[in-house]
């Protein structure tokens, strides 16, 4: 799970330094920084994919994101032509491993060793980290190149190159912080490219299983595919578990997934008597349409998914079939949202506008489902402009749903040209610690003047 996302010189962010829950909500108004926190995840996502972050460049442009020119991300009023990132990760810490410290500081710093590794070269790679993760200056980081090749033959040595887990803590852009200070070291000395492809593959091979490099990731992003007569099929994709880059292929992979069982203590199951993932999709798309429920046909020979919507009324039969297209939009809107918040734990779930075509209580309920999935393991960052999703978080949180400490609220603003951040904190009862101007209370001030004569 990721602890911080840190950002230097990236689109609005001069300097960023996020602290990371479970569960992470992103608020403000239009234009202040919250979708620039997802797309730098995304940038990362399709970089590592690629390739290209492992040596050192970015894919602006991909499957996941396009975000144009590097003019376009770097800063506008940047010091110098670069951006940076940071991410520090928490995770379970291994049974069977030690986990390295920094002998300065004593915190958990770069990797799991093996047990039984070199001291030695423990505290040389510590303290090359430690220096990696506190100088802004990574040219000045190490002046010895030779001390940077001895820790690699340390830790070749020591068997540290066959790190089984990544630490609590670990920084990815470490490695590539070395190969800047020593490419351009003042000896004027250069890594050989053995040297430098084994340096870093230290520094991400702890996250080629992890979101946001590899894992799972899924992103339901604003401009969601609405209803249609049909949607795509495909195999590979629903095996893959990609719901398509507008959630184009949800319905194929519900399609192909709805017999799968959550397991019986899933949070998300609520209280449907159902453990199918069909059965609990049906059951929260009830807050959206009550009486709603959803049925798929796979037409094979045109690699097409046809969907419908059947409603029980009260004392009544069932309704016959209705197509997508006849039903309201917030239907199939909503549903790849409710299936990405269904994924498997440790899975990275980015969501932008999940309240998109929901009246209130649905919007409330959606938020209930992001609760449920960050407690089932799922780490969501949802960015939303709802006072009712915000107050569903609230309430669950207040229904001992979940910790208020596995929740994180920022409300990002513009002093100037840079984005600026708060972070008030909400405790048992679901009241926050403060609420800064403009954060959802428009309704209070739309109250004000109505309660205000006239004249």
């Amino acid at each position: 799970m990721l602890r911080r996302i840190g950002l230097t010189n990236f689109k609005c962010f001069e300097s960023l330094d996020l602290p990371c829950a479970s569960l992470n909500l992103l608020c403000g108004l239009n234009g202040m920084g919250k979708s620039s926190v997802i797309q730098a995840l995304l940038v990362l996502r399709q970089s590592f994919e690629t390739g290209d972050l492992q040596e050192g460049r970015l894919v602006l442009g991909g499957a996941l994101t396009d975000l144009g020119a590097g003019s376009d991300v770097l800063f506008e009023d940047a010091a110098e032509e670069a951006v940076e990132f940071c991410l520090a990760c928490r995770r379970q810490r291994s049974k069977s491993a030690e986990l390295a410290t920094c002998p300065v500081t004593g915190e958990p710093t770069g990797g799991t060793f093996a047990p039984g590794a070199d001291a030695t070269a423990k505290s040389v790679l510590n303290r090359l980290l430690s220096n990696a993760m506190k100088e802004s200056d990574l040219g000045s980081q190490v002046k010895d190149i030779d001390a940077f090749r001895r820790a690699l033959a340390q830790a070749r040595e020591a068997g540290v190159d066959r790190v089984q887990r990544p630490s609590e803590y670990f920084d990815p852009t470490v490695a590539l912080g070395w190969l800047g200070a020593f490419r351009y070291s003042r000896a004027g000395d250069q890594l050989t490219a053995v040297e430098r492809e084994e340096a870093v593959d230290h520094a991400f091979q702890p996250w080629r299983d992890d979101p946001p490099f590899g894992g799972r990731l899924v992103y339901a992003q604003a401009e969601r595919i609405g209803p249609r007569k049909f949607y795509p099929l495909s195999e590979v994709l629903a095996r893959r578990g990609d719901l398509g880059a507008r959630g184009e292929y949800a319905w194929n992979f519900l399609n192909d997934h709805q017999d799968e069982r959550l397991s019986a203590d899933d949070p998300r199951r609520q209280r449907t008597s159902g453990r199918r993932v069909l059965d609990v999709v049906d059951h929260w798309l009830q807050d959206v349409s009550p009486g709603a429920h959803l049925q798929l046909e796979a037409v094979l020979a045109a690699d097409a998914v046809i969907a419908g919507f059947v409603f029980d009324r009260p004392g009544d039969v069932t309704s016959q079939r209705h197509r997508a297209t006849n039903v309201g939009f917030g239907l199939s809107y909503v549903l790849p949202v409710v299936l990405a918040l269904l994924s498997e734990p440790g899975t990275l779930c980015l969501i932008e506008n999940p309240e998109a075509h929901l009246h209130p209580r649905g919007q409330t309920k959606l938020a209930e489902l992001a609760v449920r999935a960050a407690a089932a393991g799922v780490q969501v960052f949802a960015e939303t402009h709802s006072d009712h999703f915000l107050d569903g978080v609230r309430l669950a949180i207040h229904d001992g749903l979940i910790p208020p400490a596995d929740v994180a609220i920022h409300y990002f603003e513009r002093a100037g040209g840079r984005a600026v951040v708060s972070s008030p904190t909400i405790d048992a009862d679901g009241r926050l610690s403060r609420w800064p101007a403009g954060f959802f209370d428009q309704h209070e001030e739309n109250l004000a003047r109505l309660l205000a004569p006239r004249s």
